[in-house]
């Protein structure tokens, strides 16, 4: 499905249903270079079982039109213009990585007029997120070198062990940087690395809030999310075992488990 906003086509994954204004939405949003797609499994499951999805594709990513945002603030509020445009009885959120920092802020801003917001899931989260000197450089003047370390953190293990036969994981997500626009590496990075404004949104999220972390998490280790949890009679955290930073690609089902658990609690 694709959605106008000022002129420019943004896509969405949607199952092709016409979505149900007497439906609850979830709202999937990728990481830094990634798309729509790393939400396959879970998106699908959703869509066919009594939701409406939006697996969103960033601007400038894969088939969505647009400039790249380069500021987190930027995405939520583009996020929230996408729900704006959109329809369902109430919302659900779901954020990886940088995605989940885009999120956090979408749901901060929330001011969807027709449904409220019923919750919040930050999947592979952690704030700040920076981002290691080496990877700023290679996003920024080598992306080909980002790519491969992005990929070579994220994965607890680069060879077997996949969850579906005949799926390459590390090599289907360096497949699916490389296809996009080479900046958009960097203009991830670069948003994650300077995103400040964590704490404040946190203090303005007032619906219940999960965290699903990988136990071997490289790149966003789970001691920052249960920070937040601590401080959060309305958050719970769940650790995944042997993954990483991958989840949705390392424990598909795990994901898809929590998923389900949480948001038909608050549909």
């Amino acid at each position: 499905m694709f959605t106008t906003i000022n002129g420019t086509n943004y896509y969405a994954y949607t199952a092709n249903h016409d979505p149900d204004p007497e439906q609850d939405t979830i709202v999937f949003v990728h990481g830094a270079s990634m798309d729509h797609s790393v939400w396959s499994h879970q998106s699908r499951y959703f869509a066919y079982h009594g939701f409406n999805v939006l697996a969103l594709d960033l601007p400038g990513h894969n088939l969505s039109g647009g400039e790249l945002l380069w500021k987190i603030e930027e995405m939520g509020e583009w996020v929230n213009q996408i729900v704006n445009n959109s329809v369902g009885k109430a919302y659900h959120i779901v954020g990886h990585s940088m995605g989940a920092l885009v999120a956090l802020e979408a749901a901060a801003g929330y001011n969807c007029p027709h449904a409220k917001l019923n919750s919040l899931t930050l999947v592979g989260f952690s704030y700040p997120m920076a981002v290691a000197p080496v990877l700023m450089d290679a996003g920024e003047n080598n992306p080909s070198a980002a790519y491969s370390m992005m990929t070579q953190w994220s994965h607890n293990s680069r060879l077997g062990g996949e969850p579906v036969p005949g799926f390459w994981s590390p090599g289907m997500q360096m497949s699916m940087m490389e296809n996009l626009d080479p900046k958009a590496v960097w203009a991830g990075l670069h948003a994650c690395h300077h995103y400040q404004n964590g704490e404040k949104a946190f203090d303005k999220v007032k619906c219940p809030t999960l965290f699903i972390c990988g136990v071997r998490d490289k790149m966003a280790p789970a001691k920052l999310a249960k920070k937040h949890v601590e401080n959060n009679a309305q958050a719970e955290i769940v650790m995944l075992p042997n993954c990483g930073h991958a989840l949705m690609a390392e424990s598909p089902d795990g994901v898809l488990a929590e998923l389900k658990r949480f948001i038909y609690r608050y549909k």
